[in-house]
Protein backbone atom coordinates (compact mmCIF):
# COMPACT_ATOMS: atom_id res chain seq x y z
CA UNK A 1 0.00 0.00 0.00
CA UNK A 2 1.05 3.05 -1.00
CA UNK A 3 1.81 6.20 1.72
CA UNK A 4 -1.32 8.13 -0.15
CA UNK A 5 -2.83 5.27 0.09
CA UNK A 6 -1.85 4.55 3.52
CA UNK A 7 -3.20 7.83 4.56
CA UNK A 8 -6.45 7.49 2.54
CA UNK A 9 -7.76 4.60 4.73
CA UNK A 10 -6.58 6.59 7.71
CA UNK A 11 -8.33 9.73 7.31
CA UNK A 12 -11.71 7.44 5.94
CA UNK A 13 -11.58 5.92 9.37
CA UNK A 14 -11.23 9.35 11.15
CA UNK A 15 -14.10 10.40 8.90
CA UNK A 16 -15.95 7.74 10.07
CA UNK A 17 -15.81 8.82 13.81
CA UNK A 18 -16.13 12.52 12.97
CA UNK A 19 -19.63 11.57 10.77
CA UNK A 20 -20.73 9.32 12.79
CA UNK A 21 -20.62 11.67 16.43
CA UNK A 22 -21.14 15.17 14.60
CA UNK A 23 -24.15 13.41 13.31
CA UNK A 24 -25.69 11.97 16.47
CA UNK A 25 -26.10 15.85 17.34
CA UNK A 26 -28.23 16.23 14.75
CA UNK A 27 -29.80 12.75 14.52
CA UNK A 28 -30.82 12.87 18.50
CA UNK A 29 -32.11 16.51 18.03
CA UNK A 30 -36.30 15.19 17.56
CA UNK A 31 -35.66 12.10 20.28
CA UNK A 32 -34.13 15.32 22.95
CA UNK A 33 -36.72 18.11 21.46
CA UNK A 34 -39.39 15.50 22.85
CA UNK A 35 -38.92 14.11 26.04
CA UNK A 36 -37.19 16.87 27.38
CA UNK A 37 -38.91 20.65 28.14
CA UNK A 38 -37.02 23.41 25.67
CA UNK A 39 -35.84 24.86 29.10
CA UNK A 40 -34.47 21.37 29.97
CA UNK A 41 -33.10 21.57 25.97
CA UNK A 42 -31.42 24.70 27.25
CA UNK A 43 -29.37 23.52 30.10
CA UNK A 44 -28.23 20.52 28.44
CA UNK A 45 -26.52 22.18 25.57
CA UNK A 46 -25.21 25.02 28.03
CA UNK A 47 -23.46 22.60 30.19
CA UNK A 48 -22.62 20.60 27.01
CA UNK A 49 -20.93 23.31 26.07
CA UNK A 50 -19.57 24.41 29.35
CA UNK A 51 -17.50 21.67 29.48
CA UNK A 52 -15.69 22.27 26.23
CA UNK A 53 -14.21 25.24 27.80
CA UNK A 54 -13.55 23.51 31.34
CA UNK A 55 -12.08 20.40 29.38
CA UNK A 56 -8.98 22.76 28.27
CA UNK A 57 -8.87 24.96 31.69
CA UNK A 58 -8.84 21.80 33.64
CA UNK A 59 -5.21 20.74 32.57
CA UNK A 60 -3.95 24.52 30.57
CA UNK A 61 -3.08 22.42 27.44
CA UNK A 62 -0.78 20.62 28.95
CA UNK A 63 -1.92 17.00 27.04
CA UNK A 64 -1.82 18.39 23.74
CA UNK A 65 1.96 18.01 22.78
CA UNK A 66 1.57 14.34 22.47
CA UNK A 67 1.43 13.57 19.32
CA UNK A 68 4.10 16.05 18.21
CA UNK A 69 7.08 14.88 20.52
CA UNK A 70 6.36 10.99 18.86
CA UNK A 71 8.23 12.64 16.10
CA UNK A 72 10.56 14.06 18.10
CA UNK A 73 11.40 10.84 20.48
CA UNK A 74 15.29 9.76 20.54
CA UNK A 75 13.82 6.20 21.08
CA UNK A 76 10.47 3.74 21.62
CA UNK A 77 11.22 3.97 25.29
CA UNK A 78 12.03 7.93 25.15
CA UNK A 79 8.23 8.77 24.25
CA UNK A 80 7.09 6.48 26.99
CA UNK A 81 8.29 8.60 29.42
CA UNK A 82 7.09 11.47 27.58
CA UNK A 83 3.95 10.03 28.10
CA UNK A 84 4.55 9.78 31.71
CA UNK A 85 5.86 13.16 32.37
CA UNK A 86 2.70 14.77 30.10
CA UNK A 87 0.50 12.47 32.65
CA UNK A 88 2.23 13.35 36.14
CA UNK A 89 2.09 17.63 34.65
CA UNK A 90 -1.40 17.20 33.60
CA UNK A 91 -2.74 15.43 36.75
CA UNK A 92 -1.06 17.80 38.71
CA UNK A 93 -2.08 20.68 36.74
CA UNK A 94 -5.46 19.21 37.09
CA UNK A 95 -5.89 18.61 40.73
CA UNK A 96 -4.75 22.00 41.38
CA UNK A 97 -7.52 23.54 38.62
CA UNK A 98 -10.17 21.18 40.47
CA UNK A 99 -9.30 22.61 44.09
CA UNK A 100 -9.69 25.93 41.99
CA UNK A 101 -13.52 25.32 40.36
CA UNK A 102 -13.95 23.96 43.67
CA UNK A 103 -13.17 27.13 45.75
CA UNK A 104 -15.13 28.92 43.13
CA UNK A 105 -18.11 26.38 43.14
CA UNK A 106 -20.86 28.97 44.31
CA UNK A 107 -19.88 31.62 41.68
CA UNK A 108 -19.64 29.22 39.04
CA UNK A 109 -23.06 27.99 39.82
CA UNK A 110 -24.65 31.07 40.10
CA UNK A 111 -23.11 32.82 37.19
CA UNK A 112 -23.72 29.87 34.79
CA UNK A 113 -27.46 29.02 36.70
CA UNK A 114 -26.59 25.96 37.34
CA UNK A 115 -27.49 23.61 40.81
CA UNK A 116 -24.26 22.95 42.77
CA UNK A 117 -24.36 19.64 41.75
CA UNK A 118 -24.94 20.17 37.42
CA UNK A 119 -21.58 22.31 38.03
CA UNK A 120 -19.60 19.55 39.73
CA UNK A 121 -20.79 17.12 37.01
CA UNK A 122 -18.56 19.34 34.62
CA UNK A 123 -15.65 17.97 36.37
CA UNK A 124 -15.50 13.88 35.54
CA UNK A 125 -16.70 14.56 31.74
CA UNK A 126 -13.80 16.96 31.46
CA UNK A 127 -11.66 14.13 33.15
CA UNK A 128 -12.92 11.79 30.72
CA UNK A 129 -12.52 14.16 27.54
CA UNK A 130 -8.63 14.97 28.56
CA UNK A 131 -7.87 11.30 28.95
CA UNK A 132 -9.39 10.30 25.95
CA UNK A 133 -7.32 13.45 24.70
CA UNK A 134 -4.17 11.23 25.82
CA UNK A 135 -5.46 8.15 24.68
CA UNK A 136 -5.86 9.63 20.38
CA UNK A 137 -2.67 11.15 20.37
CA UNK A 138 -1.06 8.07 21.23
CA UNK A 139 -3.21 6.32 18.43
CA UNK A 140 -3.28 8.95 16.16
CA UNK A 141 0.99 8.44 15.58
CA UNK A 142 0.80 4.57 16.22
CA UNK A 143 -1.80 4.56 12.92
CA UNK A 144 -4.10 3.05 14.46
CA UNK A 145 -7.07 5.18 13.36
CA UNK A 146 -9.48 2.30 13.28
CA UNK A 147 -9.83 2.16 17.09
CA UNK A 148 -9.95 5.94 17.74
CA UNK A 149 -12.99 5.58 15.43
CA UNK A 150 -15.09 2.74 17.27
CA UNK A 151 -13.69 4.34 20.52
CA UNK A 152 -15.01 7.76 19.61
CA UNK A 153 -18.41 6.17 18.30
CA UNK A 154 -19.49 3.97 20.75
CA UNK A 155 -18.96 6.09 23.65
CA UNK A 156 -20.92 8.65 21.53
CA UNK A 157 -23.69 6.35 20.92
CA UNK A 158 -23.76 4.28 24.42
CA UNK A 159 -24.24 8.24 25.75
CA UNK A 160 -26.80 8.62 23.83
CA UNK A 161 -28.84 5.51 24.54
CA UNK A 162 -27.79 5.90 27.81
CA UNK A 163 -29.21 9.00 28.30
CA UNK A 164 -32.82 8.77 26.77
CA UNK A 165 -33.36 6.08 29.30
CA UNK A 166 -32.54 8.04 32.20
CA UNK A 167 -34.29 10.56 31.09
CA UNK A 168 -37.62 8.53 30.95
CA UNK A 169 -36.54 7.05 33.96
CA UNK A 170 -36.42 10.81 35.91
CA UNK A 171 -39.64 12.07 37.17
CA UNK A 172 -38.38 15.69 37.02
CA UNK A 173 -35.35 17.71 36.09
CA UNK A 174 -34.68 15.32 33.39
CA UNK A 175 -31.80 17.46 32.47
CA UNK A 176 -29.83 15.36 34.48
CA UNK A 177 -30.85 11.96 32.90
CA UNK A 178 -28.55 13.44 29.78
CA UNK A 179 -25.86 14.26 32.15
CA UNK A 180 -26.33 11.01 34.34
CA UNK A 181 -25.79 8.86 30.84
CA UNK A 182 -23.06 10.80 29.34
CA UNK A 183 -20.89 10.08 33.07
CA UNK A 184 -22.05 6.52 32.91
CA UNK A 185 -20.86 5.91 29.11
CA UNK A 186 -17.31 7.90 30.20
CA UNK A 187 -17.36 5.75 33.21
CA UNK A 188 -17.19 2.77 31.21
CA UNK A 189 -14.81 3.58 28.01
CA UNK A 190 -12.37 5.45 30.65
CA UNK A 191 -11.27 1.91 31.94
CA UNK A 192 -10.72 1.08 28.35
CA UNK A 193 -8.85 3.57 27.61
CA UNK A 194 -6.54 3.66 30.82
CA UNK A 195 -5.65 -0.03 29.97
CA UNK A 196 -4.88 1.15 26.07
CA UNK A 197 -2.36 4.19 27.35
CA UNK A 198 -0.99 2.09 30.15
CA UNK A 199 1.61 -0.04 27.56
CA UNK A 200 2.99 3.35 26.64
CA UNK A 201 3.67 5.05 29.85
CA UNK A 202 6.83 5.25 31.68
CA UNK A 203 6.15 7.61 34.84
CA UNK A 204 10.14 8.91 34.87
CA UNK A 205 9.99 12.54 34.90
CA UNK A 206 12.86 14.41 32.62
CA UNK A 207 13.75 18.19 32.63
CA UNK A 208 13.91 18.22 29.01
CA UNK A 209 10.75 16.90 28.57
CA UNK A 210 8.87 19.38 31.32
CA UNK A 211 10.43 21.55 29.10
CA UNK A 212 9.28 20.29 25.77
CA UNK A 213 5.97 19.91 27.01
CA UNK A 214 4.91 23.37 28.78
CA UNK A 215 6.73 25.20 25.51
CA UNK A 216 4.96 23.21 22.96
CA UNK A 217 1.70 22.91 25.28
CA UNK A 218 1.19 26.36 26.37
CA UNK A 219 1.43 28.71 23.41
CA UNK A 220 -1.42 26.94 21.93
CA UNK A 221 -3.77 27.58 24.93
CA UNK A 222 -5.28 30.70 23.46
CA UNK A 223 -5.84 28.72 19.99
CA UNK A 224 -7.75 26.15 21.49
CA UNK A 225 -9.54 28.39 23.89
CA UNK A 226 -10.38 30.33 21.24
CA UNK A 227 -11.75 27.52 19.20
CA UNK A 228 -14.41 26.63 21.37
CA UNK A 229 -15.37 30.63 22.48
CA UNK A 230 -16.39 30.53 18.67
CA UNK A 231 -18.23 27.48 18.27
CA UNK A 232 -19.81 27.60 22.28
CA UNK A 233 -19.85 30.80 23.71
CA UNK A 234 -23.23 31.90 22.52
CA UNK A 235 -25.19 29.28 24.13
CA UNK A 236 -23.58 30.92 27.59
CA UNK A 237 -24.03 34.23 26.77
CA UNK A 238 -27.82 33.55 25.87
CA UNK A 239 -28.47 31.62 28.62
CA UNK A 240 -27.70 34.52 31.05
CA UNK A 241 -29.24 36.73 28.99
CA UNK A 242 -32.41 35.17 28.26
CA UNK A 243 -32.44 31.71 30.37
CA UNK A 244 -32.40 28.23 29.37
CA UNK A 245 -35.74 28.75 27.20
CA UNK A 246 -33.95 30.80 24.50
CA UNK A 247 -30.91 29.06 24.94
CA UNK A 248 -32.44 25.97 24.09
CA UNK A 249 -34.49 27.42 21.12
CA UNK A 250 -30.78 29.17 19.60
CA UNK A 251 -29.32 25.37 20.34
CA UNK A 252 -31.89 24.08 18.37
CA UNK A 253 -31.22 26.63 15.07
CA UNK A 254 -27.48 25.74 15.53
CA UNK A 255 -27.94 21.84 15.67
CA UNK A 256 -29.85 22.18 12.12
CA UNK A 257 -27.17 24.49 11.10
CA UNK A 258 -24.52 22.17 12.15
CA UNK A 259 -25.15 20.06 9.21
CA UNK A 260 -22.73 22.34 7.65
CA UNK A 261 -20.08 21.26 9.80
CA UNK A 262 -20.22 17.82 9.86
CA UNK A 263 -19.95 18.40 5.58
CA UNK A 264 -16.95 20.65 6.53
CA UNK A 265 -15.41 17.86 8.91
CA UNK A 266 -15.85 15.48 5.60
CA UNK A 267 -13.85 17.48 3.49
CA UNK A 268 -11.19 18.39 5.92
CA UNK A 269 -10.64 14.44 6.81
CA UNK A 270 -10.77 13.09 2.72
CA UNK A 271 -9.91 15.44 0.85
CA UNK A 272 -6.39 16.65 2.76
CA UNK A 273 -4.06 13.69 1.54
CA UNK A 274 -5.26 14.62 -1.72
CA UNK A 275 -4.54 18.75 -1.10
CA UNK A 276 -1.14 17.45 0.63
CA UNK A 277 -0.35 15.42 -2.75
CA UNK A 278 -1.43 17.60 -4.75
CA UNK A 279 1.17 21.20 -2.98
CA UNK A 280 4.26 18.72 -3.11
CA UNK A 281 3.76 17.89 -6.99
CA UNK A 282 3.07 21.42 -7.71
CA UNK A 283 -0.55 20.41 -9.25
CA UNK A 284 -2.38 23.39 -8.47
CA UNK A 285 -4.39 22.76 -11.43
CA UNK A 286 -6.00 20.49 -9.73
CA UNK A 287 -6.10 22.13 -6.33
CA UNK A 288 -8.71 24.76 -8.56
CA UNK A 289 -10.91 22.22 -9.94
CA UNK A 290 -11.21 20.30 -6.25
CA UNK A 291 -11.66 23.84 -4.51
CA UNK A 292 -14.27 24.88 -7.33
CA UNK A 293 -15.98 21.46 -6.63
CA UNK A 294 -15.88 21.80 -2.62
CA UNK A 295 -17.18 25.73 -2.49
CA UNK A 296 -19.91 24.47 -5.09
CA UNK A 297 -21.16 21.80 -2.94
CA UNK A 298 -20.64 23.97 -0.17
CA UNK A 299 -22.63 26.86 -1.46
CA UNK A 300 -25.19 24.41 -2.34
CA UNK A 301 -25.48 22.59 1.01
CA UNK A 302 -26.04 26.07 2.19
CA UNK A 303 -28.15 27.05 0.06
CA UNK A 304 -30.45 24.19 1.23
CA UNK A 305 -30.57 24.79 4.56
CA UNK A 306 -31.46 28.49 4.53
CA UNK A 307 -34.60 27.37 2.30
CA UNK A 308 -35.77 24.55 3.64
CA UNK A 309 -34.35 25.24 7.45
CA UNK A 310 -37.73 25.74 8.21
CA UNK A 311 -39.51 22.69 6.85
CA UNK A 312 -36.35 20.39 8.39
CA UNK A 313 -36.94 21.95 12.22
CA UNK A 314 -40.80 21.22 11.44
CA UNK A 315 -39.63 17.59 11.25
CA UNK A 316 -37.04 17.42 14.26
CA UNK A 317 -38.69 19.87 16.38
CA UNK A 318 -41.99 20.89 18.50
CA UNK A 319 -43.65 23.73 18.27
CA UNK A 320 -41.56 26.00 20.51
CA UNK A 321 -38.32 25.51 18.81
CA UNK A 322 -39.60 27.21 15.59
CA UNK A 323 -39.49 30.53 16.35
CA UNK A 324 -35.40 30.16 16.06
CA UNK A 325 -35.34 29.37 12.31
CA UNK A 326 -34.89 32.53 11.90
CA UNK A 327 -31.51 32.71 12.87
CA UNK A 328 -30.19 29.30 10.63
CA UNK A 329 -29.05 31.67 7.36
CA UNK A 330 -26.80 33.77 9.75
CA UNK A 331 -25.54 30.52 11.02
CA UNK A 332 -25.18 29.08 7.60
CA UNK A 333 -22.83 32.43 6.41
CA UNK A 334 -20.77 32.01 9.45
CA UNK A 335 -19.98 27.92 8.57
CA UNK A 336 -19.47 29.37 5.16
CA UNK A 337 -16.82 31.68 5.54
CA UNK A 338 -14.98 28.91 8.10
CA UNK A 339 -14.97 27.02 5.31
CA UNK A 340 -13.57 29.61 2.83
CA UNK A 341 -11.10 30.25 5.60
CA UNK A 342 -9.25 26.84 5.51
CA UNK A 343 -8.54 27.42 2.39
CA UNK A 344 -5.48 29.60 3.67
CA UNK A 345 -5.35 28.27 6.87
CA UNK A 346 -4.70 24.79 5.29
CA UNK A 347 -1.74 26.55 3.77
CA UNK A 348 -0.21 26.73 7.05
CA UNK A 349 -0.11 22.80 7.57
CA UNK A 350 1.63 22.40 4.41
CA UNK A 351 4.09 25.10 5.24
CA UNK A 352 4.92 23.31 8.80
CA UNK A 353 3.82 26.96 10.16
CA UNK A 354 0.56 25.73 12.32
CA UNK A 355 1.53 27.97 15.09
CA UNK A 356 -0.14 31.12 12.29
CA UNK A 357 -3.03 29.34 12.84
CA UNK A 358 -3.60 30.02 16.47
CA UNK A 359 -3.31 33.92 15.36
CA UNK A 360 -6.17 33.31 13.00
CA UNK A 361 -8.62 31.45 15.70
CA UNK A 362 -7.64 33.61 18.54
CA UNK A 363 -8.45 37.09 16.33
CA UNK A 364 -12.47 35.06 15.33
CA UNK A 365 -12.58 34.58 19.22
CA UNK A 366 -11.70 37.59 20.17
CA UNK A 367 -14.41 39.11 18.18
CA UNK A 368 -16.59 36.25 18.84
CA UNK A 369 -16.44 37.55 22.47
CA UNK A 370 -16.29 41.35 21.89
CA UNK A 371 -19.43 40.76 19.34
CA UNK A 372 -21.70 38.79 21.65
CA UNK A 373 -20.76 40.63 25.32
CA UNK A 374 -21.64 44.23 23.42
CA UNK A 375 -24.54 43.12 21.72
CA UNK A 376 -26.36 40.73 23.65
CA UNK A 377 -28.61 43.24 25.65
CA UNK A 378 -29.06 45.80 22.47
CA UNK A 379 -29.88 42.68 20.43
CA UNK A 380 -30.69 39.68 22.54
CA UNK A 381 -30.10 36.52 20.80
CA UNK A 382 -29.23 38.59 17.10
CA UNK A 383 -26.42 39.93 18.68
CA UNK A 384 -25.31 35.97 19.57
CA UNK A 385 -25.57 35.11 16.49
CA UNK A 386 -24.20 37.87 14.90
CA UNK A 387 -21.16 37.43 17.00
CA UNK A 388 -21.11 33.55 15.45
CA UNK A 389 -20.72 34.53 11.54
CA UNK A 390 -18.56 37.81 11.98
CA UNK A 391 -16.19 35.74 13.96
CA UNK A 392 -15.61 33.44 11.38
CA UNK A 393 -15.48 36.17 8.73
CA UNK A 394 -12.22 37.72 10.90
CA UNK A 395 -10.92 34.76 11.38
CA UNK A 396 -11.23 34.22 7.41
CA UNK A 397 -9.75 37.64 6.70
CA UNK A 398 -7.15 36.72 9.42
CA UNK A 399 -6.46 33.94 7.62
CA UNK A 400 -6.38 35.28 4.31
CA UNK A 401 -4.02 38.33 5.38
CA UNK A 402 -1.35 35.52 7.01
CA UNK A 403 -1.07 33.33 3.70
CA UNK A 404 -0.57 36.77 1.40
CA UNK A 405 1.85 38.43 3.70
CA UNK A 406 3.57 35.45 6.12
CA UNK A 407 3.09 32.02 4.51
CA UNK A 408 2.76 33.04 0.84
CA UNK A 409 1.72 29.17 -0.38
CA UNK A 410 -0.11 29.26 -3.42
CA UNK A 411 -4.15 29.63 -2.99
CA UNK A 412 -6.56 30.01 -5.58
CA UNK A 413 -7.25 33.44 -6.77
CA UNK A 414 -9.93 35.18 -3.75
CA UNK A 415 -12.28 36.16 -6.83
CA UNK A 416 -12.51 32.46 -7.51
CA UNK A 417 -14.43 31.98 -4.25
CA UNK A 418 -15.88 35.68 -4.46
CA UNK A 419 -17.96 35.46 -7.70
CA UNK A 420 -19.59 32.23 -6.13
CA UNK A 421 -20.53 33.46 -3.15
CA UNK A 422 -22.07 36.57 -4.19
CA UNK A 423 -24.34 34.50 -6.94
CA UNK A 424 -25.41 32.64 -3.78
CA UNK A 425 -25.90 35.73 -1.63
CA UNK A 426 -28.27 36.90 -4.56
CA UNK A 427 -30.37 33.93 -4.61
CA UNK A 428 -30.85 34.11 -1.08
CA UNK A 429 -31.70 38.16 -1.07
CA UNK A 430 -33.90 36.75 -4.47
CA UNK A 431 -35.64 34.26 -2.09
CA UNK A 432 -36.23 36.63 0.70
CA UNK A 433 -37.56 39.57 -1.27
CA UNK A 434 -40.29 37.74 -3.06
CA UNK A 435 -40.95 35.86 0.23
CA UNK A 436 -41.71 38.94 2.07
CA UNK A 437 -43.06 40.69 -1.06
CA UNK A 438 -45.80 38.63 -2.41
CA UNK A 439 -47.94 36.35 -0.24
CA UNK A 440 -47.77 32.96 -1.43
CA UNK A 441 -49.69 29.88 -0.03
CA UNK A 442 -47.53 27.27 0.94
CA UNK A 443 -47.05 25.21 -2.22
CA UNK A 444 -46.17 27.77 -4.09
CA UNK A 445 -43.53 28.83 -1.71
CA UNK A 446 -42.10 25.18 -1.99
CA UNK A 447 -42.18 25.50 -5.82
CA UNK A 448 -40.17 28.61 -5.45
CA UNK A 449 -37.78 27.13 -2.91
CA UNK A 450 -37.39 24.16 -5.31
CA UNK A 451 -37.05 26.05 -8.44
CA UNK A 452 -34.11 28.91 -6.56
CA UNK A 453 -32.29 25.32 -5.23
CA UNK A 454 -32.50 23.59 -9.09
CA UNK A 455 -31.48 27.10 -10.85
CA UNK A 456 -28.44 27.39 -8.49
CA UNK A 457 -27.14 23.80 -8.46
CA UNK A 458 -27.81 23.97 -12.26
CA UNK A 459 -25.53 27.42 -12.71
CA UNK A 460 -22.86 26.11 -9.93
CA UNK A 461 -22.81 22.29 -9.80
CA UNK A 462 -23.34 21.71 -13.14
CA UNK A 463 -20.17 22.60 -15.08
CA UNK A 464 -18.26 20.70 -12.42
CA UNK A 465 -19.69 17.03 -13.40
CA UNK A 466 -16.46 15.91 -14.79
CA UNK A 467 -14.52 17.08 -11.63
CA UNK A 468 -17.31 15.75 -9.19
CA UNK A 469 -16.96 12.44 -11.42
CA UNK A 470 -13.48 12.07 -11.09
CA UNK A 471 -13.78 12.45 -7.15
CA UNK A 472 -16.55 9.84 -7.07
CA UNK A 473 -14.07 7.16 -8.79
CA UNK A 474 -11.58 8.16 -6.19
CA UNK A 475 -13.81 6.14 -3.79
CA UNK A 476 -14.42 3.05 -5.50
Amino acid sequence: MSDVRALLKHSLNYLFAQVATKALAFISIPVYTRILSVEEFGVVQVFLATVGIASVLLTLNTEVGISRYYYDRKSDDDFKEFVGTTIVIMSSVMVGMSLVGILLLPWLSNELSFSYLLTLALLPVSIYNVSNSVFTQIYSVLLESKKIAIVSSVQTYLAFILSVVAILLLPQDKYYGQVIGTIAAMVILWQYLVRQIKPYCIFHVKKEHVKYLLSYSLPYLPYTLSGIIIAQLGRIVISQYGGFGLAGQYSFATNIALIMLVFIGIVHSAWNPYYFQYMTDGDYKSVNNDYKLIWAVTLSLGLALILFGKELAFILGKEEYFSSVKYIPVLVIGYVFYQWSYVYMRNTGFAKRVIWNALSVVSGGVANMAICYLSIYKYGAWGVVFAFAMSYFVMLVTSWSINKWVIKEYAPRCISFLKPFIVWGVFIAGYFFLFNVYQFNSIWIMILKFVIMVSFLSIEIYPYRTTFNKIIRRWK
